[in-house]
């Protein structure tokens, strides 16, 4: 009875940390970190790195280094790239997890090379993206997708091209 217990309580706080994650990177995507940080602070205090942790650490470091902090958000991202093998995500989804974090290592360094703790491991993995979760994708996408506006006019047709201007 015990031990039932105690993994529904897991499973509830897993459920409850990915939402709260989830939350976080739609405050991110928005531009809003305080919000990321509120949505941050309904994560519970106990969660296994290995189940849902891997998530809410990503979104941590994430959310620092939008904030500004640098140093403490590339070292976040690396505590999480080199704890990924401790996940159960398939090959697939590590790889593209730890090209995700390099990515956003590079976007944040100041001489836009990612740490050598990043550097190092760059070449050592391997990833076939069609297998990749659609949902991971979807969450952390590797390339920042700028909005376009709908109505973008056509641009003007050239004199004598077509256009009734003589």
């Amino acid at each position: 009875m015990l031990g039932r217990r105690n993994s529904e309580d897991r499973a509830q706080s897993n459920v409850i940390a990915s939402r709260a994650s989830e939350a976080a990177l739609k405050a991110l995507v928005g531009g809003d970190v305080a919000r990321a940080r509120d949505e941050l602070t309904a994560v519970p205090k106990r969660v296994e790195f290995a189940e849902t942790g891997w998530k809410v650490a990503l979104v941590m470091a994430l959310t620092d280094l939008s904030a500004g902090k640098r140093k403490t958000g590339l070292n976040q991202l690396i505590k999480v790239f080199e704890r990924l093998d401790d996940t159960s995500l398939s090959k697939d989804d590590k790889g593209y997890l730890r090209l995700y974090a390099l990515y956003r290592a590079i976007e944040n360094t100041r001489d836009g090379r990612p740490p050598s703790a990043l550097r190092d491991h760059a070449e050592n993995f391997r990833f076939d993206t069609t297998l990749v979760d659609p949902a991971l994708k979807g969450l952390f996408p590797l390339k920042r997708v700028e909005e376009k506006p709908d109505d973008v006019p056509p641009p003007p047709y050239p004199a004598g091209m077509g256009s009734t201007e003589v």
